[in-house]
């Protein structure tokens, strides 16, 4: 079955939320490899499961580090190990995997490697997490213009927030393909209906 990386424009975009809605949405397993700030939080594997249910199949991740900070410095500060893509593979599920990113597609696994690059390694497509409101064409864009720069598959874009017709206008005017808008919700459930089928995604990008 298919694995999709979600990644974000900006910290705080909602990225763990709406990884909680493409679960729920199409019966997916759920992994994040690279996982830090477990020193002040459970870590977004437990969040996921409190958002879409015990049954869901979640998956450890490759790392976990304590510091609330990008990987590579979390690393250094912790005296861990760097990061190696070749230490990376997707887990076996007969269901879809949603692959939760740390940070955007930039934030530092090592001193020479990125998001992008595990991205690259894993070979799965992306869906982007953007903010709905004032600042998500430029920090949308840059991400798009990124991804596309090194060949990387890209399903769409998510707005989540509160909900901005013009801003989402813009984006399709842009030529960006936005997959919906998610807005304020208080559990999964309220808004799996606004996502449109894995198939009919995977459909639309072929």
């Amino acid at each position: 079955m298919p694995a999709v990386f979600v990644t974000g424009t900006d910290t705080d975009v909602g990225k763990t939320f709406v990884s909680a809605v493409l679960c729920k949405a199409w019966g997916a397993s759920y992994w994040k490899p690279v996982q830090t700030g477990l020193d002040s939080d459970p870590g977004d594997t437990k969040t996921v499961k409190e958002l879409v249910g015990k049954d869901l199949i979640t998956f450890k991740p490759q790392v976990e580090l304590q510091k609330p900070l990008a990987p590579w410095r979390a690393c250094v500060l912790e005296g861990e190990p760097f990061l190696k893509l070749e230490d990376f593979k997707l887990p076996k599920t007969n269901d879809p995997l949603i692959v939760e990113g740390a940070g955007g597609v930039f934030v530092p696994l090592t001193k020479e490697l990125i998001t992008k690059d595990l991205v690259k390694q894993i070979d799965c497509p992306v869906i982007v997490v953007a903010r709905s409101q004032l600042g998500t064409l430029n920090h949308t864009l840059l991400t798009l213009e990124h991804l596309r720069a090194h060949d990387v598959k890209i399903l769409g874009v998510i707005l989540n927030g509160k909900i901005d017709e013009d801003n989402c206008t813009a984006l399709k005017e842009l030529g960006v393909k936005v997959i919906c808008q998610i807005p304020l919700a208080s559990s999964v459930d309220e808004v799996t209906h606004l996502v449109p089928s894995l198939t009919e995604l995977i459909n639309d990008y072929n």
